[in-house]
């Protein structure tokens, strides 16, 4: 059985991680775009100890 190393709600882009989530339709008219997602600052899946 294989395990995913990508934490819940993150994905890769150019190797960097980034955090996104879909804002809440009742949030939304403050908004610009229906998703946020921040830069992790990181190219590496492990937590830190």
């Amino acid at each position: 059985m294989s395990e995913t190393n990508s934490p819940t709600f993150t994905f890769v882009k150019d190797g960097v991680f980034y955090f996104s989530r879909r804002i809440p339709s009742e949030l939304q008219s403050h908004y610009t775009a229906p998703r946020i997602a921040y830069w992790l600052r990181t190219k590496s899946a492990k937590l830190p100890k």
